[in-house]
């Protein structure tokens, strides 16, 4: 039987009448017929994948296969110092994911037990102290190989030159590269994951090893041309495990990001950037996004926060100009409160981080749906913003800029 390296569909078990699960000790999947003046079913045949190559290809060109999360697959077939992994993935934290497949079951054949436990072991030891850089050099030697058509992959899975741009492309935040590679997941992958690699991964999970277990199995219907893939974990942990710290309390990546669409282009102008990823380029999925002026006249130290917390008693959306080791930019702004604390804006006293802000007080997640709130926050945030940087252009050229712009 001939197995086809073709796109994945998610069928999703709750909208889809057609298709009965059962994902809990072997897997029987059904064809729902509700056409007929009865319905009918027929079981979908299990069959063995072909080889491990042809599982490779497929979960290699269906990332989204392998994990309930987002990955973004940016090696294959690598050699590390320790072998060379099947795929290797990062996940939306920068964390590595090293995966090792197996056909059939796992622990039987040509990996044993503790073979399928060790090798990836050994390929996350040595990948654990890999820095961005040599992250980012798998990375060029994987978009030569798609570029070469070594694998039949879309070259929209290498989205950009470098590997810190595709994983902004991929996942819509930016991180710096001091935030790559903090943490290195394990994931098994068979057919069928035995009783015995189970109790090896849950133990190595209590013990503190990020490890995962994944069964995919493959299947084909006499009613339809398509064959279905289905996967269940039988060892699984939550994503709290492997967030950051950074990401320990809330962050409301789609409110903060929405601020800062209502008030482009005004900033951009001001500022100089030619995009919100430019202007914010360690995103939106933080507690506090910065904006970052290009402008020659403004200090880089200078940022502009947003701060949306909106769940506690004290529930807040705050925007402020942050300084940070720059005693000269402190002395100009405090020498220019007056001019802020015309428009309204609060100013923190000693503080040398939050020098001046201005908030709202918010009664949970249900009010960041306003969209005139916010739309009125993105207004005061343009009004912060530009404020000062009329205040560093007239410390820097001595004209009446802010005075002229009161008038």
């Amino acid at each position: 039987m001939q197995q086809k390296n073709c796109p994945v569909k998610e069928i999703d078990r709750f909208e889809k009448p057609n298709t009965m699960w059962n994902l809990d000790t072997g897997v029987r999947i059904f064809d729902f017929n509700q056409g007929g003046d009865l319905p009918s079913t027929v079981e979908y045949s299990r069959q063995d994948i072909e080889n491990e190559s042809t599982l490779e290809d497929w979960l290699h060109t269906n990332p989204e296969v392998l994990l309930d999360e987002p990955l973004f697959v940016f090696g294959r077939q690598y050699s590390v110092e320790t072998g060379i992994p099947d795929l290797l993935a990062l996940d939306q934290y920068g964390n590595v994911v090293v995966f090792e497949l197996k056909k059939g079951e796992s622990g039987t054949g040509s990996a044993s037990e503790e073979t399928i436990m060790s090798q990836p072991q050994n390929y996350s030891q040595s990948l654990h102290a890999y820095s961005y850089s040599q992250l980012n050099d798998i990375y060029q030697t994987y978009r030569d190989y798609i570029k070469d058509g070594q694998w039949k992959v879309s070259e929209s899975a290498i989205p950009a030159e470098d590997l810190q741009d595709a994983h902004t492309q991929v996942f819509g935040t930016t991180l710096k590269p001091t935030e790559f590679n903090l943490e290195q997941r394990i994931v098994i992958v068979a057919e069928e994951i035995s009783s015995q690699t189970q109790r090896n991964a849950q133990y190595l999970l209590d013990q503190g090893l990020n490890i995962q277990c994944v069964e995919i199995q493959y299947f084909t219907s006499g009613l339809s041309d398509e064959p279905v893939l289905a996967t269940s974990m039988p060892v699984d942990y939550g994503l709290s495990r492997v967030r950051p710290s950074r990401h320990s309390n809330p962050v409301y990546e789609n409110e903060n990001r929405r601020i800062a669409e209502y008030a482009s282009p005004e900033i951009q102008e001001i500022t100089e950037t030619n995009s919100l990823s430019e202007a914010f380029p360690t995103g939106f999925d933080l507690r506090q996004p910065k904006l970052e002026s290009q402008h020659p006249d403004h200090p880089t130290a200078v940022l502009y926060s947003i701060r949306v917390k909106p769940e506690g008693e004290q529930g807040r959306i705050r925007i402020s100009i942050d300084i940070h080791n720059d005693e000269e930019a402190l002395e100009t702004i405090r020498g220019r409160m007056r001019e802020f604390e015309k428009r309204d804006f609060i100013s923190s006293g000693l503080d040398k981080n939050r020098v001046i802000y201005d908030e709202w007080s918010i009664d949970g997640t249900e009010s960041m749906k306003n969209n005139e709130i916010l739309e009125e926050i993105a207004d005061r945030y343009v009004e912060l913003v530009e404020l000062g940087h009329e205040v560093f252009s007239e410390h820097n050229h001595g004209s009446s800029v802010v005075e002229t712009s009161q008038s």
